[in-house]
């Protein structure tokens, strides 16, 4: 059995976050990831705010920058708008979380596969991790950031809640008549919305659900939108879920902290999660370094409230169309695309588009 300050459980951008800023202050951080598994399905847009949260430049894995996004009322005309400076970067994800994982690794932290975590038990004296293979480590603290399936979680026998859905697939550039700017079809399915993002040889295509139950986004719908929005059919499809229940949930589990998709980080109106996953790594990394496990929930309760702001706003957005797509279609979609490139939060967003429409009437 190998002892470690820091064990931390997933190696996406959550864990990648957290590794980064504990191993810069000198743990001993092991971060354990499922040995042989897909790439994390993700759209892979990264907003400005997020970009302002990494410790370093993601340049080198930027495929597009984005300053315009066209708003669809799927299959009705579309509306662009256009912001004042870039507000979002195209990624491939799995380009991100190992490019993240090099700077975390840079920084001290070891990185090791496993087919998956066997057992959890904690105690005074620590966490000790026995996985699949029979491996044993311990560490003082661990941080799940294993995804909004958590294995962690199911192990430690927390409460699982619905989220929202996704599908994607992708459509090679070589296969277009016409290579599409970022777009958003709302109506695309019901409580949710597709997306065409380009990255540069590829489009990456999908849809959304903010509510699991509503609708469930298959392979035949998303084929009919593929086909119907860019004439050919995707390849590499893939359905996933989004931890979206932050506002619920439990952070803290003894010495485990929970981030990223495992505590529900995501929010629901448009279901961008990786700003969410950074920020919770963050802390869950300072309250360990500061010894203060038990204020990690009070620091991220922020975000808790804007999530739960945003998933208010996701229930009236969804429920009022198409009306609200047209007034994201006007002036609230240019305030969103201004307040997006400024680095704002969605709720900030809001905010800023009440105060101007109460000034303005």
């Amino acid at each position: 059995m190998t002892q470690w300050d820091v064990i931390i459980v997933g190696a996406a951008q959550a864990g990648c976050a957290a590794a980064w800023d504990l191993a810069a202050a000198g743990r001993r951080v092991l971060v354990l990831s499922r040995a042989g598994g897909q790439e994390k399905p993700c759209a892979g847009g990264v907003t400005s705010k997020t970009l302002n949260r990494y410790r370093f430049s993601i340049a080198p894995v930027v495929r597009e920058v984005v300053s315009t996004l066209r708003i669809g009322r799927f299959p009705g005309r579309d509306r662009s708008l256009q912001a004042p400076a870039p507000f979002c970067v195209m990624t491939e994800r799995g380009e991100l979380d190992a490019f993240c994982r090099q700077q975390a690794e840079q920084q001290g932290a070891c990185f090791r596969q496993t087919r998956g975590i066997h057992a959890i038990k904690q105690d005074s004296n620590g966490v000790t991790v026995t996985t699949r293979e029979g491996e044993r480590y311990q560490s003082d603290t661990l941080i799940a950031a294993d995804g909004a399936n958590s294995p962690v979680r199911k192990l430690l026998g927390e409460r699982r809640y619905p989220g929202a859905m996704a599908i994607e697939g992708c459509v090679p550039r070589d296969r277009l008549t016409r290579y599409p700017g970022m777009t958003l079809d709302f109506a695309a399915i019901k409580g949710g919305y597709g997306w065409l993002f380009p990255k540069g040889d590829h489009v990456n295509v999908g849809l959304y659900v903010w509510r699991h139950g509503l609708a469930s986004p298959g392979r035949e719908q998303l084929e009919r939108y593929s086909q119907q929005r860019l004439g050919v059919s995707p390849s590499h499809m893939q359905g996933y879920p989004l931890g979206t229940w932050l506002p619920r949930a439990r952070l803290r589990h003894g010495r485990i902290l929970f981030a990223g998709d495992a505590a529900g980080c995501t929010e629901a109106l448009l279901g961008e999660g990786i700003y969410g996953a950074v920020l919770s790594g963050q802390l869950a990394a300072q309250a360990i370094l500061a010894g203060q496990l038990s204020s990690y929930p009070h620091w991220l309760a922020g975000w808790r409230e804007e999530v739960a702001t945003v998933e208010q706003l996701a229930g009236l957005y969804y429920r009022l169309m198409p009306m609200s797509t047209r007034m994201l279609q006007g002036h609230l979609g240019e305030t969103l695309v201004d307040g997006f490139a400024r680095g704002l939060t969605l709720g900030q967003c809001k905010r800023r588009w009440r105060g101007a429409s109460i000034v303005g009437g």
